[in-house]
């Protein structure tokens, strides 16, 4: 029986885009053309490292992000990417300054535009991606899309204190018997 066309880890189909396995490294660009004719789809993973603005407001550049894009057309023929993400990465705690884990996922679904009249007659549901070029740079894309779903405090899942071990819980007020509260002339103001 003849195997033309076949092999053991992917279709004839779209063997170019289709990773073998889910760990597989995404290429760092695709050319727009191709795999939008393709109507291909890609799973892998980026590493953190490779995405120096994203890795701006972490505390460590380690780990990874765990992406799988979708490229079609939608009924107007624009060139729709559907995205999902996921990674777990560590970011200073707002109370303590310690590192913190913490879980970040997004889906998203991208037109690829190429003036400001096609952002303007996008739909809600769409959120634009301005490309010239044939050249997509998909983690410019993911890096987008991660510093969109950060929060905008983080924090430990337990209860933190700043500074030492020793130190006072971050509620506390810090005022004791022996130090005199610098508020107490404005309470004086007030109840005059």
């Amino acid at each position: 029986m003849p195997l033309s066309g076949y092999f053991f880890d992917r279709s004839t189909q779209y063997a170019y885009y289709c990773a073998p396995m889910a760990d597989t490294l995404i290429p760092e660009y695709v050319d727009a053309r191709k795999i939008f004719a393709h109507q291909a789809n890609i799973e892998g993973i980026v590493p953190v490292e490779r995405l120096t603005r994203f890795c701006e407001g972490l505390s460590s550049n380690e780990g990874q992000v765990n992406v799988s894009l979708g490229f079609d057309f939608d009924e107007r023929h624009r060139r729709i990417i559907s995205g999902k993400l996921s990674a777990e990465v560590s970011v200073k705690c707002q109370r303590c300054l310690e590192p913190t884990q913490i879980t970040l996922s997004d889906s998203f679904r991208i037109a690829l535009v190429e003036t400001e009249e096609q952002i303007e007659k996008l739909p809600k549901d769409l959120e634009p991606w301005m490309s010239l070029d044939a050249k997509l740079v998909l983690a410019d894309i993911l890096e987008e899309q991660l510093i969109l779903c950060m929060p905008i405090v983080s924090y430990h899942d337990h209860v933190c204190y700043v500074g030492q071990k020793n130190a006072k819980p971050a509620n506390s007020s810090g005022a004791g018997p022996d130090k005199p509260n610098p508020f107490a002339v404005l309470q004086k103001l007030k109840d005059k």
